[in-house]
């Protein structure tokens, strides 16, 4: 818009006015037209920076996440970042029948060992009477949860070491190799057979029996969970027992 009412200005139109002179046509702007056209001419100027500077604030689209920036910030805001710890498996935590033995230092007077086993409840009841559910929790839970019940309300310092038994499964049955095995983390069904080598010829598939330590049993189809459903393989835990039933087909 401004370009073109400076073309149809007054001022514009006495540029064009012409003297003659023995050389020929010249066109001979007058002084007034010449400092119109040099305002007009800064005013464009203006109007082009002016847009440049808009588009040069436009959001870059470039940007990548950079989750160490997004920790740091979190932690100069008060925010726990996220780690990259992953959860602890069930394969750390204390079960039902855990044989273990908790040491307890830094007394005043020595106290001795104690040797227990997770009871059928999940608990465990150590020196002056007190109780304590450890199924479900890991050893380092446990031993933190042991010293806060007793410091200080009853003890100054206390140092708690727990310390589990080797611990078992079984596998028995149609396996090639039937034998109580280590419990030394996460296992399944499935994976608890290939332990023994693997099913016979003759196993059934469909109708493995788990027993746990505290006598409740179910029927795992490993035909099916080792077919595109590994939802159906269950959890063992120590002291279970695997039974892999025989076909007679």
């Amino acid at each position: 818009m401004a370009v073109l009412e400076l073309l149809k200005s007054p001022a514009w139109t006495s540029i064009k006015s012409i003297n003659r002179s023995n050389d020929g046509l010249t066109v001979l702007p007058s002084m007034e037209s010449m400092k119109f056209f040099g305002r007009g001419f800064a005013g464009l100027t203006c109007l082009f920076l002016g847009i440049c500077l808009m588009g040069c604030e436009t959001t870059d689209s470039s940007y990548k996440y950079d989750p160490l920036s997004q920790n740091n910030q979190a932690a100069q805001a008060g925010t726990p970042a996220m780690s990259g710890a992953a959860p602890s498996a069930s394969g750390d935590l204390l079960h039902v029948g855990d044989a273990i033995t908790i040491t307890f230092a830094d007394l005043p007077t020595s106290v001795p060992p104690i040797d227990d086993s997770i009871k059928e409840d999940g608990s465990i009841t150590l020196i002056l009477n007190q109780k304590f559910q450890a199924a479900g929790k890991t050893i380092g839970a446990l031993q933190a949860d042991i010293r806060d019940r007793y410091v200080p309300q009853y003890f100054k310092y206390l140092t708690v070491s727990i310390k589990t038994a080797d611990r078992f499964f079984s596998v028995g049955g149609e396996v090639r190799n039937p034998s109580r095995q280590a419990y030394t983390g996460y296992m399944t069904v499935t994976r608890g057979i290939d332990t023994a080598g693997g099913f016979t010829d003759f196993a059934n598939k469909g109708r493995v029996e788990v027993t746990h330590a505290n006598g409740e049993k179910y029927t795992v189809n490993c035909g099916r969970a080792l077919n595109g459903h590994p939802e159906l393989d269950k959890e063992v835990y120590p002291g279970d027992r695997i039974y892999v039933h025989k076909r007679w087909w």
